[in-house]
């Protein structure tokens, strides 16, 4: 079975198949990375293959200084957003059990990262959990992914197999619908949408305008959102120069949730790669929390499971620096009849551990829901 690689966006489709050429940096790190995908994409050209304009795909890790997944796909095919086919037709395996929903654990490492908050050790800090899902026979993840297409046209939705590797892709799948854009580049123009800080939508049309006006209020989101924005402005200022800011954040929505979003954009310095900028952005306090290194600490104490490629990146580039790379949220990996789902939610001094916990389960519904 060849690699899959499915990337539905609100602007394009992208569907490659198989490897022409693997990216084996010397090491994990952004301009190492940058090198071995520009030496990929130059031999791919070199020897004819991976099509007229070869691009590189790939997938980073929550943890960026661990192996990641990056290769020259056999075959690209461009198309338009809406040419996913129809979730419609032969029912998808039914999940017949969900472990994990409701979660003490959670809320128990809610509540302690809020005593570390309070005693001033940090600001914020990204809290993720799981659950597992196990239907009586394999998921269809053809149509689970049309299903996520559906659900948000405004979402990034991925998928990719694991491992990467003829003969064994399929065995696991990680796939989802992103809401969050983490690095856009068009050449030398590049750009990003962090989100922080939400509230879940309402059915009532009048109660969800005024959740949507509310957030736009809240001190505790526009705090959780201030620190993503600074340090994605930051990083882009070492990289880039004509850098913009918004002095306000957007409101960005999803079928189930209402985000704060600020659109950042700026110009690439000559001489930097994209992937360079990514991996010195990865992980954004979006997911991690700030300050940046006593956050990741707390993730490894509170956390109980290896986020994986949870919360990691994926996306693709060509040889002009054109691409684009999203956060590995609203999704999960899919190996034949189970599939393990992550999410997470912003802590920060005003939390509370039950309106995390609800949060949370917000956020899993998305791809629950496609599931079945």
């Amino acid at each position: 079975m060849n690699a899959r690689f499915d990337l539905t966006t609100p602007k394009y489709r992208l569907r490659a198949r198989g490897v022409a050429h693997r990216v084996t940096p010397a090491r994990w790190e952004g301009a190492c990375v940058a090198d071995a995908v520009d030496a990929a994409l130059a031999a791919a050209v070199k020897a004819g293959r991976g099509g007229a304009k070869p691009i590189v795909i790939g997938l980073v890790p929550f943890d960026s200084a661990t192996p990641g997944v990056f290769y020259v796909p056999a075959g690209v095919d461009w198309g338009k957003a809406d040419s996913v086919p129809s979730p419609e037709g032969d029912r998808p395996a039914e999940p017949v059990e969900v472990r994990g929903g409701d979660s003490p654990a959670y809320r128990a490492s809610v509540a302690e990262a809020l005593r570390r908050i309070q005693a001033g050790t940090l600001d914020k800090v990204v809290l993720a959990r799981s659950v597992t899902v196990e239907a009586a026979s394999p998921f269809d993840d053809d149509r689970v992914y049309a299903r996520l297409c559906a659900q948000n046209r405004n979402a990034y939705v991925y998928r990719m197999d694991l491992p990467v590797d003829p003969g064994h892709a399929g065995s696991a799948v990680v796939l989802g619908a992103s809401p969050e854009l983490v690095l856009g580049s068009d050449r030398r123009m590049i750009r990003s949408l962090p989100l922080a800080g939400s509230s879940p939508r309402a059915a009532n049309e009048f109660a969800d305008r005024e959740a949507a006006r509310a957030l736009l209020g809240s001190r505790k989101d526009l705090a959780e959102h201030m620190h993503v924005v600074q340090a994605v402005g930051e990083t882009f200022r070492r990289y880039a120069d004509h850098v913009e800011v918004p002095r306000e954040p957007q409101l960005v929505q999803t079928p189930v949730i209402w985000h704060l979003g600020t659109p950042i954009t700026g110009v690439l310095r000559p001489g930097v790669s994209p992937i360079e900028l990514m991996y010195a952005l990865h992980p954004t306090p979006a997911v991690g929390g700030w300050p940046q290194e006593i956050a990741r600490q707390t993730i490894a104490d509170l956390e109980t499971a290896d986020r994986g490629f949870y919360a990691g990146l994926i996306g693709w580039m060509d040889a002009e620096g054109n691409g684009e790379w999203v956060l590995v949220l609203r999704g999960g990996v899919v190996t034949g009849n189970v599939a393990t789902v992550f999410a997470g939610a912003g802590i920060v001094a005003n939390s509370d551990p039950e309106k995390e916990h609800v949060e949370t389960a917000t956020k899993l519904r998305t791809f629950i829901s496609a599931l079945g």
